[in-house]
């Protein structure tokens, strides 16, 4: 883990920025910093986002609040160890695949007796007019029209937080 957050450090401190967009990292660590091939640095951000070493939002990422690197080596290179790790990550670790809530909450309207087409025209025209996420209007259309929004709020507010992230 510690070598992970001295990469992703490494990475902004060679790049001068604060923020990057995903391919400058994937550009960055394979062909200028000759860390491992871009087909690896795909897979090594995939695991600094897994590991909310990195955050990412709208193909741009930035080092995770709270993720600090005392002491880092002035030409740093990752170590065969982090390599083989990052080569196995695939078959060892699997991503979890984060469940789309909207169309949850689609279904939650139907069951309440609010149409689906409805349902959709309402979820946009609030998003629309208030410029929140789509999961974020869909619950207020569904506690509007009288559904129980209880079993989702809390799913759509985690992953409404987990992906919004400041990028001034």
């Amino acid at each position: 883990m510690d070598e992970l957050v001295t990469c992703a450090a490494a990475f902004f401190r060679t790049t001068g920025k604060d923020v990057a967009t995903e391919e400058e990292f994937v550009m960055t660590t394979s062909l200028e910093l000759k860390w491992m091939p871009p087909s690896k640095s795909k897979k090594l951000l995939k695991i600094l986002e897994s590991r909310n070493i990195v955050a990412s939002r709208g193909g741009y990422i930035r080092l995770a609040p709270g993720t600090e690197v005392s002491d880092l080596p002035i030409a740093f290179r990752p170590s065969p160890d982090l390599i083989n790790f990052i080569e196995s990550y695939a078959e060892k670790e699997p991503e979890p695949a984060q469940k789309d809530l909207f169309p949850v909450l689609m279904e939650a309207a139907e069951k309440a007796g609010i149409g689906k087409r409805d349902f959709i025209q309402s979820s946009n025209r609030i998003q629309k007019s208030l410029g929140v996420d789509i999961k974020a209007a869909g619950l207020i259309a569904l506690r509007d029209a009288g559904g129980d929004i209880g079993p989702y709020a809390g799913d759509v507010y985690k992953q409404i937080c987990d992906t919004d992230l400041t990028l001034s």
